[in-house]
């Protein structure tokens, strides 16, 4: 009886793994599609992220793109502003020219009443020194005779730089008249300091006179020599060296003459 157990329970169990297997061999085709699905899902979530990171890249590039073009762009804004600004700044600049010869020779037969005033290289090629010359000169005729110089003198030593002057001598070395043509010095201040130098210089004999000297605190003068107006001695040394460059220049020409 007992081996009809066993028989019957090893019967039993041999169904039962009989129908374990079966259950285990009908759900695998639909593991499969399980499978399957979720491989697709993560394919299709690979493409996704393959086009996103691809759209990504293109939007990148087009923001390059138009980054290089706005500084193109900005680029060729800024050269046609320049060029146009440039091309401006000559017309004013052609148009408010003035010739500074043209200015001074026109002074010179003024101051002379000569019919034509001339520029003369050799003359104005005396220097005194490197801080103290002789610009240019013009020499005011009648016809082809001489009747004065004008000197276009510059005078350093002022108390903001230097002095420029236009020295008138007439055709006997005797100085007629002199007057500024620029100057840094305060206006005014100025103003009251080349009408108290100026006098002192017209009128002077430039063939007598063999060096002007600049000379403060005494009253006993000698020839040449010139007293500094008290509390100016930087604006009147400038103002004195620039007449002594016309001196300077005249006296050398006349004694190689």
């Amino acid at each position: 009886m007992t081996d009809d157990l066993l028989k019957n329970n090893a019967s039993i169990s041999n169904e039962e793994t009989k129908e374990e297997s079966t259950e285990e061999n009908v759900a695998t085709p639909e593991q499969q599609k399980a499978d399957e699905v979720v491989s697709d899902v993560k394919a299709d979530a690979t493409d996704v992220k393959a086009d996103v990171a691809q759209e990504d890249s293109q939007k990148e590039k087009n923001k390059k793109k138009s980054k290089l073009g706005d500084v193109a762009k900005c680029t060729l804004v800024l050269t046609v502003i320049a060029l146009v600004a440039g091309l401006l700044l000559g017309i004013v600049n052609w148009v408010t020219y003035v010739d500074p010869d043209g200015v001074i020779a026109d002074k010179c037969t003024a101051a002379f009443g000569s019919e034509t005033s001339v520029k003369d290289e050799k003359l104005a090629s005396y220097d005194y020194d490197k801080n103290n010359y002789v610009e240019s000169c013009f020499v005011a005729k009648n016809g082809e005779e001489i009747v004065g110089y004008c000197y276009y003198t510059v005078g350093g030593g002022a108390k903001d730089g230097s002095i420029e002057l236009l020295v008138f001598v007439d055709k006997d070395g005797i100085i007629k008249d002199i007057s500024v043509y620029e100057q840094g010095e305060t206006a005014g201040y100025f103003d009251k300091v080349e009408k108290a130098n100026k006098s002192k210089y017209v009128g002077l004999d430039l063939k007598t006179i063999k060096k002007l000297e600049l000379v403060k605190n005494k009253s006993d003068l000698q020839e040449g020599e010139v007293s500094a107006v008290s509390s100016a001695t930087y604006t009147s040394t400038g103002y004195h060296n620039a007449i002594a460059a016309a001196v300077y220049a005249y006296r050398t020409y006349i004694e190689e003459a």
